[in-house]
């Protein structure tokens, strides 16, 4: 814990929350579902993706999934990326695919990963992609990008 919070001081001064940045892969919206208060995977994620040119919106920890489909809504973000260190929230998880389809955001691609998420399967979560680390969640939205640009 005490490393994480010194890596995420560390970021504050390399990525300042207000600083401009160029984002030419797209936009990627992350969040911790509801219930779920645990944020430095989702963190790390974050500083990963905006280290490579995506735009980031970080919906937060304990975030409901009203929040974040509205969020996807007012974005249009590539992707949605959910972290889940705590496995009450897998039933959330399931929903969010249904609730984009609902609101006609269908091309939104759904990853999850963190502890309690990465033992599972995407049909079994109902998402796009299941990621083991930071780098695959990197990775697949690099091919995401990647094929909406050619």
């Amino acid at each position: 814990m005490l490393a994480g919070r010194a890596v995420m001081e560390v970021m504050k001064f390399l990525y300042p929350a207000n600083a401009p940045r160029v984002s030419t892969k797209g936009t990627v919206v992350l969040a911790s579902l509801e219930g779920d208060v645990h944020d430095l995977g989702k963190n790390i994620v974050r500083m990963v993706l905006i280290g490579d040119g995506f735009r980031v919106v970080d919906c937060g920890k304990d975030c409901s999934l009203t929040k974040l489909i509205d969020t996807a809504e007012r974005e249009a973000p590539l992707a949605i990326g959910i972290s889940g260190l705590i496995t009450s929230i897998v039933p959330q998880v399931r929903q969010v695919k249904d609730l984009l389809v609902g609101r006609r955001l269908e091309r939104v691609k759904v990853v999850a990963g963190g502890a309690a998420l990465k033992q599972s399967s995407p049909a079994k979560l109902n998402v796009d992609f299941v990621a083991e680390s930071a780098f695959d969640v990197l990775h697949y939205l690099e091919g995401i990008a990647g094929a909406k640009n050619e």
